[in-house]
């Protein structure tokens, strides 16, 4: 190993905290990132796209790395289900993120890039951003590849801190590791749209919930 490499490695673990393991999951988060209370996702379903998949699939985790409308959200779900990364896998997690931000969150997603990146843990990265109020945000999409079952992380940044963020980001999802177990066969498209619904209705409820508690806040005698 060169010691650039050797350095650079370093660098980025001097940016992770400790890891986090549940659901068959091990991954570091960026170091500021702590576990936020799963009541705030309450009632928050992962999005299926037809009534008749049950295949399971959940909100595994999520993380904030403050309180306020500023702070960064990790999001991590898990369906119980194979993907496997195939040459269209780029431009079919960039078509179905986009379209299912649009079609079931209402939400216009602004796409800037979609990478296929290999090693051990490989995944389908989708990069781009959304407004929430008058909040620009950017989202980084990371769909890991499973042969039984996967993860999927989404990292929600206001804009203005996305350049200083990067680095954890991208070293965080390079230690992500799903423990395989046996799962039915589902299309990559139906993988996708599951859990990216999932993760960013968390992500746009947790947002809502706040704002709704703050409005009631202001308006009490």
């Amino acid at each position: 190993m060169s010691p650039g490499l050797t350095l650079a490695l370093l660098a980025a673990t001097e940016l992770l905290g400790p890891p986090i393991r549940q659901d068959g999951l091990n991954v570091r988060p960026p170091k500021a990132f702590h576990l936020a209370r799963m009541d705030l996702f309450h009632g928050t379903r992962v999005i299926g796209t037809g009534s008749k998949d049950h295949t399971p699939r959940y909100l595994s985790a999520a993380l904030m790395d403050g309180d306020g409308e500023d702070a960064a959200s990790m999001l991590v779900s898990v369906i119980e289900d194979p993907l496997r990364l195939g040459p269209n896998a780029r431009d079919e997690a960039a078509t179905t993120v986009t379209k299912h931000l649009r079609d079931e969150l209402g939400l216009e997603f602004t796409l800037e890039r979609a990478d296929v990146v290999s090693g051990a843990a490989a995944r389908v990265e989708v990069r781009g951003s959304i407004r929430q109020g008058a909040q620009l945000r950017k989202l980084l999409v990371a769909l890991f590849a499973g042969e039984t079952r996967r993860a999927v992380v989404v990292f929600s940044v206001p804009s203005g801190r996305w350049d200083a963020m990067v680095p954890g980001l991208d070293g965080s999802l390079e230690t992500m590791r799903v423990d395989q177990g046996a799962g039915p066969s589902r299309s990559i498209a139906l993988a996708f749209a599951v859990l990216v619904g999932a993760a960013l209705l968390a992500s746009v409820g947790l947002w809502r919930r706040r704002a709704a508690r703050r409005s009631t806040e202001l308006t009490r005698p």
